[in-house]
């Protein structure tokens, strides 16, 4: 569905309950090197600092290995939001309810969604996180955690207002 940001610009928000790894990789297709990628810990269940972990520039090879390696781990565990962007244009998302946003080229990425049988939905329907609902932190995903902050050079930069998970006020650590 596409979603209009309070700043004029538009946005795919794309919410499917399963395939979310293939989907990113499929998504990421349409992006050209360079890619950055962003990793957003806002829980650790391994002690490690949280944190926007940026990685250095990466190729369209390493940028799908990553995304092979990793692509559950990321769509299944809720710690993290991760973000691929294309120095050229366009970036996708996958936050930690599993939601999946576009920006950039939205037709590309539409068609993308449409050849692998997501169906658009009127705004009235747009997907939501249900209320309530639940995060979860798999201990099966810890050694996963260890690895995908060793697997890359990152620079670690602080949790923004937006990416705190246990909000305790304007200025929560």
């Amino acid at each position: 569905m596409r979603e209009r940001l309070s700043d004029g610009s538009t946005r795919l928000k794309v919410g499917i309950r399963e395939t979310q790894a293939a989907m990113l990789e499929a998504l990421s297709g349409e992006l050209e090197p360079p890619y950055q990628l962003l990793y957003v810990l806002h829980t650790s269940r391994n002690g490690f600092p949280l944190g926007r972990y940026e990685s250095p520039e990466l190729d369209r090879e390493t940028m799908l290995a990553f995304l092979r390696r990793f692509g559950s781990f990321i769509a299944e565990d809720a710690r993290h939001d991760f973000w691929i962007h294309s120095h050229t244009g366009g970036t996708i998302v996958i936050d930690r309810y599993n939601m999946i946003y576009c920006y950039g080229q939205l037709e590309s990425f539409e068609r993308i969604l449409t050849n692998a049988g997501v169906a658009a939905v009127a705004n009235w329907a747009a997907p939501k996180v249900p209320s309530p609902h639940g995060l979860h932190y798999h201990e099966e995903w810890d050694q996963a955690e260890r690895e995908v902050l060793s697997e890359l050079e990152w620079v670690r930069k602080p949790l923004r207002d937006i990416d705190v998970q246990f909000w305790s006020g304007p200025h929560a650590s």
